[in-house]
């Protein structure tokens, strides 16, 4: 695992923060160590960005986020979410919930959610389970920018990517 070598020194992106709704402070007297929006780079070269999660939270690491960056609200990729914002970013923190506050990975090797049989090296778009992505599409949204350096198997799962500061594009189908 990386740590933050620039930007902000010591934090570690697999942390979250989750504030009671109830009283409105941090649960266990957590703070968030920065401002919404904060860049790091990390000891690998990776780079992070600090959100907050919008509806539904996340389902767990390597579920690929879009980020607002008026607001730095974080939901998860699909085909059925209005994506108000075009960057994309990637958790290595487990599922948390709407509210928490989140370190995204936007620059680097990691993990990505994908369907079954998604194939190296080939575009990437959203699909109906939100963050997970897939290949074989020819029309929808493009996570451009995230490549998979290895093909998944016969489940959907994790599958080893690369980001190069991802952003949604929206892939057209040819004229005929």
């Amino acid at each position: 695992m990386a740590f933050a070598t620039g930007g902000v020194i010591g934090v570690n992106t697999n942390t979250t923060y989750t504030v009671d709704p109830g009283t409105g402070r941090y649960i266990a007297g957590d703070q968030p160590p920065v401002a919404l929006g904060t860049f790091t780079t990390g000891s690998d070269g990776s780079a992070w960005v600090f959100c907050i999660l919008g509806t539904d939270g996340i389902t767990g690491p390597g579920y690929v986020c879009t980020i607002n960056t008026e607001t730095w609200e974080a939901v998860m990729l699909s085909t059925s979410n209005d994506v108000s914002a075009n960057w994309l970013g990637v958790p290595s923190a487990q599922a948390s919930v709407a509210g928490t506050y989140i370190w995204l990975q936007r620059n680097g090797q990691t993990q990505v959610q994908v369907a079954a049989s998604a194939a190296a090296n080939v575009d990437l778009v959203a699909t109906a389970t939100a963050g997970q992505l897939d290949d074989g599409v020819t029309v929808g949204l493009f996570a451009k920018g995230v490549t998979l350096t290895t093909a998944r198997g016969g489940t959907a799962g994790l599958a080893p990517a690369i980001l190069s500061w991802p952003t949604v594009d929206t892939l057209y189908e040819p004229e005929a």
